[in-house]
Parts: C-alpha cells; structure tokens; sequence
C-alpha cells in the first residue's frame, strides 16, 4: 500500500512527505472516520465522539510509543530515533492539536466555533506549511486560553477519573 501510494504521487508530483504525512493516515483512518460519521447522522454524538477518540488515544500510545521501540530494536541496542528539523515540527504540530482538542473537550462539549477554528487552522497549515510552527504556538495558546476558561472542570473531571479509575 505504502509503495503504491508513494509511486502514485511521484507520478503525480506530489511531495512525499505530504503522502506519508497526510493520505495514508486519512487512508488508514478512514474506517474510524466513516463509522464517527454515520453516529453523527444517527445523531449518536456520544458514539462518534468516542470512536474517534478511542482512536487517537490509540495514536498517541500504542503507535506512536512503540516507533522509538521497534527502531531500538532494529539497531540491537536501545538508541534515540534521529529527526530532522521538518519531523520535530510535524510531532510539536500534532501534539499541539492533541492539547487544543483536550482543552475543547475539558466541559464535555463541543461548539461549532471550536470545530470551524479546528478546521481552519489545519487546513491554513496544511495548505501553507511555512506557518506550521506559528500555528503550532497558537494552537498552544488557544488551549491556555481555553484551559483556563474551563478550570472549574478540572477538580469534576480528575475525580470522575479517579472515581472510574478504581471501579
């Protein structure tokens, strides 16, 4: 699949970082998206919400942990994974949209307001990619912001979590 998607771009010019990067996880992904969808359309936002959730939890534990692991393994001797300065941006980006998703979750809500700026500022990244470091500062910013704005969830929400924790 890989392979074949890498040659189907450079057929069609298309940088394969942003193949790598963007299509074969939308790809991948896909599956995940498409059953969140049919919840929405069900009006089950419950549901979507937790696929889609479950699924990038999955992302940022188990797929993204275990990288620095197999690449150890491949070297025969525990070692650091060498990134270059456009993967570090790639990583602080998408951690920094981890956050900014959280802080829009903290009341358990999600407002138009919030996806549309989601949106936006992916695609604004997306379609310039110089400003992916600016945008990675303001999704952290945002975050604070909303953070802050939702402090009286914090105290609610670490004890739901206990609570659940010890169930």
């Amino acid at each position: 699949f890989a392979e074949s998607l890498l040659a189907v771009g450079r057929g069609a010019g298309i940088d394969e970082f942003i193949l790598v990067q963007w299509l074969a996880p939308l790809a991948s992904e896909a599956p995940e998206f498409i059953v969140a969808v049919l919840f929405a359309i069900q009006l089950k936002a419950s549901a979507g919400f937790a696929t889609l959730l479950s699924s990038k939890v999955n992302q940022w534990t188990l797929l993204v942990g275990t990288i620095p692991l197999v690449y150890s393994i491949s070297l025969g001797a525990p070692g650091q994974m060498p990134l270059d300065s456009r993967q570090i941006q790639e990583i602080l980006l998408t951690g920094a949209q981890s956050i900014f998703a959280v802080a829009i979750l903290m009341n358990l809500k999600m407002h138009l307001w919030e996806a549309g700026c989601l949106f936006f500022l992916f695609a604004a990244q997306l379609v310039f990619p110089e400003i992916r470091l600016p945008i990675s500062y303001l999704y952290f910013a945002l975050a604070f912001i909303l953070l802050i704005h939702h402090r009286r969830q914090w105290g609610p929400m670490i004890r739901e979590g206990l609570l659940n924790r010890k169930s």
